[in-house]
């Protein structure tokens, strides 16, 4: 699945400071970026800083943001997933993990998503669910642990008693070959 033509364009609309473009790209990703990094921080107002530092980083990065090296969406999406799992392994972030029942009724109203982006982000999921089981066992185990549990190479290493090196292979290895089964898909 491709993006609208469009998608690429407001980030050339952006590169060249419009920000209502950049405010049109917000409006077609920050559902979606919203609950993936709600789903790793677990808190309402840590969710919404880190969107808005994600749109702060595309204003700031969109002149050297390259399409050949991969979509809009999953650079929006590597940004969220890093900067949520860097959230969490900070050390304020540990101290003050507790999210009040009124922040949780909030965030079900901004968590539902238009039946479009479901869609989309069921089909993506399957395409990339599918394609998981199409590698090694070994790559998935890494590749599942390092991008579902948020892990680090080196922590991987030690929870599957393998050398550093080997989980380091293991994750290059398998991302080739899950771009390789997902390059004309997404």
């Amino acid at each position: 699945m491709t993006l609208p033509p469009e998608i690429p364009i407001l980030m050339e609309r952006i590169a060249k400071r419009d920000s209502r473009a950049l405010r049109d790209l917000y409006g077609r990703f920050s559902r979606a970026l919203y609950n993936v990094i709600f789903s790793i921080v677990k808190r309402k107002e840590d969710a919404e800083e880190i969107l808005c530092e994600i749109f702060h980083q595309v204003w700031e990065r969109a002149p050297s943001y390259d399409i050949s090296k991969g979509s809009v969406y999953t650079w929006l999406l590597t940004m969220a997933r890093n900067r949520a799992i860097d959230r969490i392994r900070s050390k304020g972030y540990r101290q003050g993990n507790a999210q009040s029942q009124q922040e949780v009724e909030e965030l079900q109203g901004f968590n539902r998503e238009d039946q479009l982006d479901q869609v989309v982000l069921s089909e993506r999921a399957d395409l990339v669910k599918s394609a998981l089981e199409r590698i090694s066992p070994e790559q998935r185990l890494v590749l599942e642990t390092a991008y579902f549990e948020g892990r680090t190479q080196t922590e991987i290493a030690a929870s599957l008693n393998l050398p550093l090196g080997t989980v380091k292979s293991r994750v290059r290895d398998g991302m080739k070959a899950l771009q390789s089964l997902l390059k004309d898909r997404l």
